[in-house]
């Protein structure tokens, strides 16, 4: 049975408002440079930090980050099952639109225990990661799977759940202690959803003479 999603609300205009101000004092800083016969090299350096202001402007104030966001900056899974800290390992899928909208309470709680614990991101159409996914029994997106310094499951959590259970479960693991949410489960994306989307668009492509208007990824 398919379980129901929820879409994660959109960023407003107001959020995306220091956003802006802040590129464009970035490349005021830069061009003041250029007009006042500032070495050519500073104009970059101003640029670069409209740049990095924008960027910090979007995370904190509209929560933007995204999925490809929290991979690019993932722990490999080899590398956390051997540098003796805890982990937090999420099983995901770029389609999932719960694991969407989950995005920036998992980039935020990193951003509290990153140097304690490891966040690893494990993308379930991977077929590198299918003995894991085995392994946890993973049949719901997004699913945490918190691991002990020496590897050993402790516990999960599966789905829509508040910033609060996934904080508190972080927390519980940095400490070394029992987590206060072992196995709570909410509305979820079935990971064999993207399987019947995938047969549902072959019937529909043959019904169609072999072509389709667009593939849905």
């Amino acid at each position: 049975m398919k379980m129901a999603l929820r879409l994660g609300a959109g960023t407003s205009h107001a959020a995306r408002r220091p956003a802006f101000r802040a590129t464009a004092r970035g490349f005021a800083v830069a061009r003041a440079q250029q007009k006042g016969g500032a070495p050519g090299l500073l104009a970059p350096a101003g640029v670069g930090l409209g740049v990095a202001l924008f960027i910090l402007s979007r995370t904190a104030g509209g929560g933007l980050a995204t999925l490809s966001d929290l991979a690019a900056s993932s722990v490999p899974l080899d590398v956390a099952l051997s540098n003796d800290r805890p982990s937090v390992v999420e099983f995901y899928a770029d389609w999932c639109e719960v694991c969407k909208s989950s995005a920036k309470d998992s980039a935020q709680i990193k951003e509290r225990y990153g140097e304690r614990v490891n966040f690893v991101m494990l993308n379930v159409d991977n077929p590198k990661w299918a003995e894991e996914v085995s392994e946890y029994r993973v049949d719901g997106i997004p699913h945490w799977e918190y691991l002990s310094s020496r590897g050993q499951a402790k516990g999960f959590v599966v789905g829509n759940l508040p910033r609060e259970i996934l904080d508190a479960n972080a927390s519980a693991l940095a400490e070394d202690l029992d987590l206060p949410y072992a196995r709570e489960m909410r509305s979820a994306s079935s990971v064999s959803e993207r399987a019947e989307a995938t047969q549902d668009q072959g019937a529909q492509r043959q019904a169609a003479g072999g072509t389709m208007p667009r593939d849905h990824g």
